[in-house]
Parts: structure tokens; sequence; C-alpha cells
């Protein structure tokens, strides 16, 4: 009884007694943060001393153990950089690459920056236990060696190549071509010979010029005395990835990849009482036309705009369009406006019969959950594939912002509505991706403890992450087996070669003799 006391005793203090973790969220991207924000509140719950970097910070004052930096300054800074101008469709990868680390390098040279954020790094007295990093840039890796301590990544999507090289996750550029590749399914030759190049491209720009100028930031901002930035990313522990098996192509990984999946949603809350009441009245069905928070419908071209707005005015149905002004130049009648909408709630709502989006990983997660077939009308990024991927599971149609018109949105958008078949088969989408045997939360969750408890996860290290290039490829086995196919081809032409002379000598001798 004495001993079962003790016991019991030190798993209520070891339920109590918190760790320090210190989070870095940068992107200034809502759809970005709502993955991010349950960790970091559940953590604070669970007694866990927590302080995050964040564009988004809850601002809750019922989570004392948690303390947030508010970052949302960067959100001007992506909207100085016109994310959604420089990266469209037509643009090709390499440039949109190059845009894309050019931009996150800014905002978080200016987050580094932030006063708050330099008293932490600046602060001899502070501690940590554990640091997580949204692992879309590899510069706040650098904070766990400021404070010694192991780190974690987390995506709010799928990785890009390099996150999965840092852990020693297998990438092959035929079955799991890179995330920002618009390729799905069986690739033609074409596509597959590209995503070999661009494999190699890739590795070589963010190896040779985003880490070598990402670790000069890192000397000036964290810490003169730091390692190698690139040596720093490979002591990752473990990496998550805001995927599942039925929205993503299935993929071998190693056991420090944990696949989350769902993280925002959440248990359906009453919507507001006009909204309510518009929705209820809605019995002719409601179409919900949101772009995410990335492609502001604002900021579209004029032509697209009137395009969209005369397919919409069409439609037999009620329509919700998120628009971020105050006012919709020329609004039709069956269309309310407004700069947000609690899209979850509103999803959740009988007469919704369409949901028209860019292709956002969450948008698309909350209209499966919501069992709402869906219209995709893609722009940049994973968007073309999100799409492809709706379109091939049954959910959805989508439709190109470069040859759309009026009447193909509208056809599109009434066949989705009217069609059964759509909304049948998000539900078995619906029911497969919800019969999972613990949540992404809960995952996260232990996941982090364990890297605690542990002190990291060295045990689980893949040897692929220690492995030089031409050892991971095999080129000095193949060039070896090259090499002596060649010498014995040499060694038989030349014993040929001889054999031939030999028997041209002796039957040139004979005849002179005679």
């Amino acid at each position: 009884m004495f001993v079962c006391a003790i016991l019991l005793l030190k798993l209520c203090i070891g339920s109590v007694s918190g760790a320090k973790i210190l989070g870095a969220f940068f992107v200034p991207s809502i759809s970005h943060q709502v993955v991010f924000q349950p960790i970091w509140k559940e953590l604070s719950l669970r007694g866990h001393q927590v302080t995050v970097l964040t564009p988004n910070p809850l601002n809750d004052p019922t989570l004392t153990n948690l303390t947030e930096i508010d970052l949302g300054f960067a959100y001007d800074i992506i909207r100085r950089g016109n994310l959604q101008g420089a990266a469209q469709k037509n643009v090709p990868i390499e440039s949109i690459v190059y845009f894309v680390y050019e931009l996150f390098g800014g905002i978080v040279k200016a987050e580094l920056e932030h006063p708050e954020v330099q008293a932490l790094i600046r602060d001899q007295n502070k501690t940590f236990d554990l640091v997580m990093i949204e692992y879309m840039h590899p510069t706040f890796s650098a904070l766990s060696a400021r404070f010694k301590c192991p780190w974690v990544g987390i995506t709010s999507l799928g990785a890009l190549l390099p996150g999965h090289d840092s852990i020693g996750n297998p990438t092959h550029p035929i079955l799991n071509p890179d995330i920002l590749l618009p390729f799905t399914g069986n690739l033609g030759f074409n596509d597959r010979l590209f995503s070999v190049y661009y494999s190699i491209w890739f590795r070589y720009y963010y190896y040779y010029h985003v880490i070598p100028d990402q670790d000069k930031v890192v000397k000036k901002y964290i810490g003169e005395d730091l390692p190698y930035l690139g040596d720093i990313e490979k002591n990752i522990s473990l990496l998550f990835v805001n995927v599942n098996p039925i929205l993503h192509p299935i993929r071998p990984n190693v056991p420090t990849v944990i696949e989350l999946g769902k993280m925002h949603i959440r248990p359906k809350k009453p919507l507001p009482k006009d909204l309510q009441q518009s929705l209820d009245k809605a019995t002719e069905g409601v179409v919900y036309f949101s772009l995410g928070s990335n492609v502001r419908s604002a900021n579209l071209s004029l032509e697209l705009r009137e395009k969209i707005m005369k397919g919409l005015s069409e439609l037999p149905y009620k329509v919700l369009w998120k628009w971020e002004e105050d006012q919709l130049p020329n609004q039709p009648k069956n269309v309310i406006t407004s700069k947000w909408f609690p899209q979850q709630d509103l999803l959740a709502h009988s007469n919704v019969k369409v949901f028209v989006t860019q292709g956002g990983l969450q948008s698309m997660e909350e209209s499966i959950s919501a069992g709402v077939p869906l219209v995709g009308i893609p722009f940049f990024g994973d968007q073309p594939l999100n799409c492809v991927k709706m379109v091939n599971l049954g959910i959805a149609q989508s439709v190109d912002t470069e040859t759309l018109t009026p009447e193909i949105l509208k056809k599109t958008i009434i066949e989705v509505a009217e069609n059964s078949k759509y909304r049948k088969r998000v539900k078995e989408i619906r029911d497969l991706l919800s019969d999972v045997p613990a949540t992404g939360l809960e995952k996260a969750v232990w996941w982090i403890e364990y890297v605690i408890r542990h002190k990291g996860a060295s045990h689980l290290r893949s040897p692929a992450i220690d492995l030089p290039l031409y050892q991971y490829f095999l080129l000095d086995v193949i060039g070896l087996i090259l090499l002596s196919i060649a010498t014995s081809l040499f060694i038989l032409y030349k014993i040929f070669k001889l054999f031939s002379n030999d028997k041209n000598y002796s039957f040139t001798t004979k005849y002179k003799i005679q």
C-alpha cells in the first residue's frame, strides 16, 4: 500500500510539473496558424509553460501558462510582397521558389529583429526543454542550439524536400514529387523528367544558397557561437506533417515523421443570429464562396472578378461571399458579403450546397468534415494539386482562372450542387478520415511530451541523415560495377584483338613460306 501511495504521488507530481516549451510559428497566414494553435493551447492546459512567437496570438486570459509574442506586423510584409500576384500558376516553379524563400527570409529577419524576440534570445536566464518551429523555413531551428534543447518541426501541410532530407525520409521524385509540383497519379515521361530535374535543382538552391544566407542571419540575430545552420537543421527530433492517406499520396515514412491531419477541426458552435436566420430562410440552397486567407477576392483582376460575379448572380441560390472590403461594386441581389464568416460552423448548416474554394488544405478538411462538396478555383502553391485530388476523389469539380467564363462557373456549381453523387462521396470520405485511433492533436501532444521526457529522439534517428549523397544513391557501388564491366570488356577486347593478330600472322607466314 505504501509503495502504491509513493507511485501515485510521483505520478501526480509528474503530471503537474510542466516543461518549458518555445514555439515559433512565423508565417502570417491564419490558415497556417489555426493548425498550430490547438497544439500550444493544449500544451499550456496540460501544465507546460509555453512561450509562442506568432502573428495570430490567441489572447486568451484563461491560459495562464501561455505567453504569446505578437508578430502580427508580419502581415504587412506579406501583403507588400504580393504573394498572390507573384505565385500564379503560369509562373515557372523555380521563380516561385526563389520568391517564396526571399519573402520568408524577409519575414523571418523582421521577426527576429522584433524587440521582444531579441529580449527573449538575449536573456541568459531563459531555458527551454523543447523548441517547436513551423518548418517551412530553417532559420528558427537555430533557437534549439541557442537554448541547448531538442526541436521538432511542424507544417500545416506536407513537408518540402529539405524537410524530408533533414530527418532522413525517402523522397522518390516519381512516387512522391515535391508538394509544390502539380503532379498526381501516374506521371508521364515529361513530368517524371521534370520532377527529377526539380529535385536536384531545389536541393542545390536550398543547400548552397538558402542555408548559407540564413546562417548569416542566425549568427547576427541569435548567436555568433552557434553551429552551422545546416548542422542544426539535421538535429531535428520529429517532423509533424498535417497530411492524411486519403487526401495525400501514400509514402514510406521513417518513425520520426508523424502524420497528424484535421488539426483545426473543432465541435460546431452556434452561428451569429443574423447569419443563422439568413441561412434558415435560404431554402433554395446556399453557395459559400471564399478564397481563403492568402488569396484575397478584393485583389482579383477586374476582369476575373466580373466573370465570377456574373456567374454567381445567375445562380438559383443565395451566395455568401467572403469579400475583404467594405463594399462589393455592383453587388448582385443574391449575394451577401462579409469580411469574415465562421467557416466551419457555416458549412455545417444543412442548406449549404457547395463550397467554392481556392483549394487550401484546411478549407478542404473543413468542407469534408461538414459533408459539403466543393468547386475549386486554384491560384498557386499546393492549391492546383489539391483541386486535382478533390476531383479525383469525386467530391468536387474544378475550374481554371485562365479559361473561366460566367457560364462555366455557373454550370460547374449547379452540377456539384444538384448531382447527389458529390455529396454522397464527400460523406464517404468524411467517414474514412474520421476512422482513426487518435486525433491529430492527441498524437502531436503525446509525441512532443515523448521528446521532452527523453530529451530528444536520437534513438529513432534515420541513418540516412549521416550518409553522403554518393553512398545514399549507391553512386560508388554503381561506379565500381560500371568500372568492372568496362574493365572486363576492355580485357576481352584486347584478348580478341591479340588472338586476331596471331591468326593473321600465322596465316601470312604460312603462305609466304610456301
